[in-house]
């Protein structure tokens, strides 16, 4: 495990430069590159137009270059949620070609047929804005199953998942009788009506916005939509990722995490020790910082790489930064945010990949009224 991620947290896009130092060439501990009249104009350039993202419940002011990569890998409270911009025939023709997938899939090798219908029960939502499948998982006993919904609203297509438990068939009267015998109770051996419940109440506060759309209410920000608050509390995870021919830069949001003294700068020394085993990488920046109430603490490490394509070594970066790790709560939520040219020849050298890490990371703030 890389040592700069928090290991409660376990980032899907947050990596470290560390896990590469058997592949990286010697480079000298200089001091970072100092800025160049040249170096600010060939930032200047890529940030000469911005547009602000969303994210969770942040903002943060990207290129209008950046475009998100991720867009299905949103989970809150167990579901997982797909976006895309999509014209309402196209959705209806995606449906329409699901559903017959779906009623097909019983034929299908590893489907059994004591299993069937692969499709349970299907639920028509109200003005033709979507559907409900209840259905099997291929090769999977069928008290085990998916709800699958597919919505459509403001011109976004949203497909959310969940798992369900349903041992309501007589025929897993004995595999019921020992689950509950684990300790579980009926609740738990058929969770399918709570989770419809759940699921349409999702439905209700989900809406489509445009990539840069900042909402003014309170809630919460994924790719391409907006989840508007209840009275609850809700398990919120969003990752966006953006990729150029030069980085890539990432972004992972959590608000169930809790604060934690295993913050970055405390789990220096075991970085610092084992940068120390190697010349290969140096820290370029590290520190912490407060902006405008949220708590960062950032590790800029630089290097070289060599390139078996190229037949040369290349100048390597790995920025990171973890905000409210110390304090994450659902009011102070988790971010952490990763820059990196780890598989990529960059044009920019290490003045400019500093540049550009403070802008990104001086424009992080969070949503007015977002809580």
């Amino acid at each position: 495990m890389p040592l700069f991620i928090n290991m409660t947290a376990q980032p899907r896009i947050i990596t470290s430069a560390l896990t590469l130092c058997g592949a990286l060439l010697f480079v000298p501990a200089i001091p970072a590159a100092a800025s160049t009249p040249q170096n600010t104009d060939v930032v200047a350039t890529l940030f000469s137009e911005t547009k602000p993202q969303c994210i969770g419940r942040y903002i943060i002011d990207v290129p209008v270059s950046f475009n998100n990569q991720l867009t299905n890998v949103i989970t809150i409270d167990g579901f997982r949620i797909e976006s895309k911009p999509l014209y309402l025939s196209a959705f209806q023709q995606r449906v329409i070609l699901r559903e017959k997938e779906l009623n097909d899939a019983i034929h299908q090798s590893g489907n059994k047929q004591e299993n069937a219908p692969f499709v349970k029960e299907i639920i028509r939502l109200p003005e033709n804005k979507g559907i409900i499948f209840d259905h099997n998982e291929s090769e999977t006993p069928d008290m085990y199953r998916q709800i699958e919904a597919h919505y459509y609203i403001n011109n976004i297509a949203f497909i959310i998942t969940t798992d369900i438990r349903d041992f309501s068939d007589p025929r897993h009267y004995e595999k019921k009788k020992k689950y509950l015998a684990r300790g579980f109770t009926e609740a738990d051996a058929n969770n399918k009506n709570e989770k419809l419940i759940a699921l349409q109440s999702l439905i209700s506060r989900l809406s489509g916005r445009q990539d840069d759309a900042i909402p003014t209410e309170k809630g919460l920000c994924i790719p391409y939509g907006f989840i508007k608050d209840d009275a609850a509390v809700h398990k919120e995870k969003v990752s966006f990722s953006y990729e150029n021919s030069d980085f890539n830069y990432g972004l992972d949001f959590s608000n169930t995490l809790k604060g934690s003294q295993d913050t970055l700068m405390n789990r220096g020394p075991e970085i610092e020790a084992v940068l120390a085993q190697t010349t290969l990488l140096r820290t370029i920046k590290k520190g912490a910082f407060n902006r405008g109430g949220i708590n960062n603490q950032e590790w800029l490490i630089a290097g070289v790489k060599e390139s078996n394509e190229l037949n040369a070594t290349l100048p390597f970066f790995d920025f990171v930064l973890y905000a409210n790790e110390d304090v994450g709560s659902p009011t102070k939520p988790w971010l952490a945010m990763a820059l990196s040219n780890r598989d990529k020849k960059t044009q920019y050298n290490e003045a400019q990949m500093v540049e550009i890490w403070e802008r990104l990371v001086n424009s992080l703030r969070y949503r007015p009224g977002a809580f």
